[in-house]
């Protein structure tokens, strides 16, 4: 089997790459990347990403939701227009979660925005794709009472401890790994050696969160070669049997068998 890489996490829809993007994907390609996952942020980029995913079809795929970061008094009509976008085109709810870095003024809000949209997943039966900033535990608290219904799911950019990532899987979600992990000082690299690959996804976080070499510029979905590269090094397996398991992985949570 020809090994080929899926990022699990890229938003690719950004202003970042709004003068590129023919490159952008050619050079995914060029890296064997040939699956894109694209994780909404807010009402305002959710028909940019469909114009995306339209036009680079069985290559970018895409998901509805409202990033905690985005979250304004409004926040429930929000989440309802962005949802009135739901088709059979759509893989995942997401990017939702709690981040509590960025602010503590409004954690009532993001907690209900959280809820109203695992519940949606779950109607949906789709899985959710989870920020995390500042909050893991009050997230796995509150995304548990979802997975006890069935809701599945990815942490994505995982950089909690071992105990929380044991957490996590039981309650049959992945953890994403992304640039961090290729980070010199990233403790992240002691969690992610001690978890066995099958509960693993990589995903670059495009345009954030380059991974070494390459910190400070544009990230894109081509660099996930030097994650898997990375995963590699510390479970001690070859890049073929990372990029095979990880899109295994990628496909069987995201339904992705038929495309």
């Amino acid at each position: 089997m020809d090994s080929y890489y899926i990022d699990s996490h890229a938003h690719i829809y950004l202003d970042q790459f709004t003068d590129n993007l023919d490159e952008t994907i050619n050079r995914s390609l060029d890296n064997k990347v040939n699956k894109i996952l694209m994780p909404n942020i807010n009402l305002d980029t959710v028909s940019k990403m469909l114009n995306l995913s339209g036009k680079y079809k069985g290559i970018c795929y895409p998901m509805l939701g409202l990033h905690p970061c985005y979250i304004e008094n409004e926040f429930e009509n929000e989440i309802t227009k962005i949802f009135e976008y739901k088709s059979s085109e759509i893989i995942a709810i997401g990017e939702i979660g709690l981040d509590f870095f960025r602010s503590k003024k409004n954690i009532k809000n993001q907690i209900k925005a959280l809820e109203i949209q695992c519940e949606y997943a779950l109607s949906q039966k789709l899985p959710i794709v989870i920020h995390t900033r500042n909050s893991i535990d009050e997230t796995i608290s509150i995304v548990s009472r979802y997975s006890k219904k069935g809701l599945t799911g990815v942490f994505h950019c995982f950089v909690g401890n071992l105990n929380q990532a044991h957490n996590v899987i039981n309650m049959g979600f992945k953890i994403g790994v992304g640039g961090i992990l290729t980070f010199k000082n990233s403790n992240i690299k002691n969690v992610i050696s001690q978890i066995e690959i099958k509960h693993l996804i990589l995903e670059t976080d495009s345009p954030y969160l380059s991974p070494e070499p390459l910190r400070g510029k544009v990230n894109e979905p081509a660099n996930i070669i030097f994650i898997s590269e990375k995963l590699s090094e510390i479970l001690s397996l070859p890049t073929e049997i990372v990029s095979q398991v990880t899109s295994e992985n990628v496909k069987n949570l995201f339904d992705l068998q038929s495309n």
